[in-house]
């Protein structure tokens, strides 16, 4: 199968379309490898006053004392996040052409998608089209599509030692595993942490806390963790170890997702992907990853989506435009639950 002419995802592709940004502003961090890794903000950054952080306003119960949203002139905050797993770049591909359509009226194949017009307008947005840069730079491949479990297995989370993959969820039993692998996969950065599961209180990694650092400053109304599933059944997961009202809130955003996903053909699992995780009594806990980190640290909603990656295996296999079109439809139904958010805040 062909890669089509929008499909683009590697690191030269990142730069050459962030370089070309003119509508926005673009900020720039640095991987564990001395990697750049961007923020491109569109729009301005809300002044909400602070006199407080998040922790000290939920002791006096006033989060106006951290981030007072019901000022007039607040204006709704979209966070997209590429890419924390370097090979699971289907988000990237998606939020490199929202780029591009923002700034040209076009995605790199020409095409206009007409429901994100005024988007500018009405929102700020915040894209970090890849957040794990050295990861990425271990995948010499623009798409997996069409890849084996296996090989996609040997990429995205190497090797041990004696040279067998190291595979998920047993790559997770070592942390940082850098001195545990003979090929480092690209879940890590080069210092061989999974920013996933970075130790959130005191962070080893340079993007973790450049992630939550934007998430602070801008506290965006709600934050998207793009991540690729292998060949699962799209869809989102909530943040686990946190308050039930951000697993109900992730609940109705996927069945609205859903629906919208299903008028283009698309599929997308709702109730299967939760399982538990609407559950509050489980003992051990559901673990705390940087979806419910990046929750805690500014009160609001993190979500994961997890793609489908059109791996050549099982009955669920996607192709490039279904791919990119579900990414679409998802970020659409987020800029109209961010705008529906601030609107419910100003009316109490």
């Amino acid at each position: 199968m062909e890669t089509p002419s929008y499909w683009k995802s590697t690191l030269k592709e990142i730069d050459e379309t962030v370089n070309s940004i003119k509508k926005g502003k673009v900020k720039t961090a640095y991987s564990a490898g001395k990697r750049p890794i961007y923020l491109v903000e569109y729009g301005n950054r809300n002044n909400f006053q602070r006199t407080a952080n998040f922790s000290s306003a939920c002791g006096c119960h006033d989060m106006a004392c951290y981030a007072d949203k019901k000022q007039p002139d607040t204006k709704p905050c979209l966070l997209l996040v590429g890419a924390t797993h370097g090979a699971e770049f289907e988000g990237t591909v998606a939020l490199l052409n929202l780029i591009k359509l923002l700034e040209t009226g076009t995605d790199f194949a020409g095409k206009a998608f007409p429901m994100f017009d005024g988007l500018l307008e009405k929102i700020n947005l915040l894209i970090i089209p890849c957040h794990n840069p050295d990861g990425r730079a271990r995948v010499p491949f623009d798409t997996v599509l069409g890849m084996s479990f296996e090989e996609f297995r040997y990429y995205a989370q190497g090797t041990w030692k004696d040279g067998s993959l190291a595979g998920w969820p047993a790559c997770k039993k070592h942390h940082p595993i850098l001195d545990k692998v003979d090929f480092l996969g690209a879940y890590y950065n080069d210092d061989g942490v999974n920013i996933q599961h970075d130790d959130f209180f005191k962070p080893m990694a340079p993007e973790t806390s450049f992630l939550l650092d934007v998430v602070d400053e801008y506290v965006p109304d709600a934050t998207l963790l793009l991540h690729g599933g292998t060949n699962t059944h799209d869809g989102l997961l909530p943040p686990t170890h946190v308050p039930l009202y951000f697993k109900e809130q992730t609940l109705q955003i996927s069945e609205k997702f859903k629906a919208a996903c299903e008028k283009h053909g698309l599929e997308v699992n709702v109730r299967g992907l939760f399982g538990g995780m609407c559950q509050n009594d489980n003992y051990p806990p559901f673990y705390v990853d940087l979806v419910s980190a990046v929750t805690m640290k500014c009160g609001e909603l993190c979500m994961v989506y997890e793609s489908n990656q059109g791996l050549s295996y099982g009955d669920y296999i996607l192709g490039y435009d279904e791919i990119y079109m579900h990414h679409m439809l998802l970020f659409k139904e987020l800029v109209d639950y961010v705008e529906g958010r601030i609107e419910d805040l100003k009316k109490q």
